[in-house]
């Protein structure tokens, strides 16, 4: 049936082929959910027409588009393929020995010379991921700007973010945790037109609670763990001091059955069913933490 299909598959028409498909992340904590939390931490589900339809575009900006330009850079061979063509292409770029004395000889000599140089160099690399990576940072900013200014700055910031994440490995985990929680809500939370300090506080927490997860799933660094239950202990200060108490007694029933895990993670050290055991209660807490901020 596949073969058919190729058969007949035309060689002719549109130039570009998008390809979605389920990303199969560690946990459903990410891009999508912190942009939904953001969406309600501003009431726009309820306070702005067209809600639905704006955020739809918020979670393809946030999770398929931010995500794609993320991986395509740390992932893709063109940044080792690149130093690679340059090498084997020297014999072919290297310049002649006589250097002409005539203006259109040299001019001459310039254009060919960069001519081979995209030749050999450059053309290799089309079909590579770079021209999927420039789509979707040019379909994100385009998104960005429909949605507003701010959205717009902050998802520059998210695209340059990106790109140091992949020339600092050290400080790689720390710039994902504000990539796939941070911005995500704060573009969110923006677009609907409302922030607020102590939304900002809810951030910074819950994107302290996911760099603790992401490095408890995958260096097993148990002192993690203390840092995350006392982020969501502060989580639990701030609803009671805005007079949440019921949002504050389920997440501190879901920080006690986090603590009940933790001593099972103690015994079989798998930090990522750890990970994806823990998973619903932080969903749970990130979702009252934003409702506490709309209602």
């Amino acid at each position: 049936m596949e073969d058919s299909y190729r058969s007949v598959r035309p060689v002719a028409g549109r130039l570009f082929a998008l390809d979605l498909r389920p990303a199969r992340p560690l946990t459903f904590l990410g891009p999508l959910w912190a942009t939904l939390c953001g969406a309600l931490a501003a009431g726009g589900v309820i306070y702005h027409d067209q809600w639905l339809l704006k955020l739809i575009l918020l979670i393809v900006l946030c999770d398929a588009l931010l995500g794609a330009w993320r991986a395509l850079w740390l992932h893709a061979d063109w940044r080792t393929a690149l130093p690679h063509n340059i090498a084997n292409a020297r014999l072919w770029l290297m310049p002649p020995t006589y250097a002409p004395s005539a203006l259109p000889q040299r001019l001459a000599r310039a254009i060919s010379y960069r001519i081979r140089f995209a030749r050999f160099v450059i053309w290799p690399l089309i079909d590579s991921e770079i021209i999927g990576m420039i789509l979707a940072g040019v379909m994100a900013v385009c998104l960005a700007v429909v949605l507003g200014l701010v959205p717009t700055i902050l998802t520059a910031l998210a695209l340059v973010i990106a790109l140091i994440e992949g020339q600092s490995p050290e400080r790689g985990v720390e710039l994902r945790g504000v990539y796939e929680i941070a911005l995500p809500w704060l573009i969110a939370q923006s677009a609907f037109g409302y922030f607020s300090g102590l939304a900002l506080a809810f951030v910074v927490l819950f994107t302290l609670i996911y760099r603790a997860l992401f490095a408890i799933a995958s260096s097993r660094e148990t002192r993690w763990m203390s840092i995350a239950n006392v982020a969501q202990l502060v989580v639990i200060l701030i609803l009671m001091a805005t007079n949440t108490p019921a949002g504050a007694g389920i997440i501190a029933l879901g920080l006690l059955a986090q603590v009940l895990w933790q001593i099972r993670y103690r015994v079989d050290r798998d930090g990522r069913a750890y990970a994806q055991r823990v998973q619903s209660y932080l969903l749970v807490e990130m979702l009252i933490a934003g409702l506490s901020l709309w209602l």
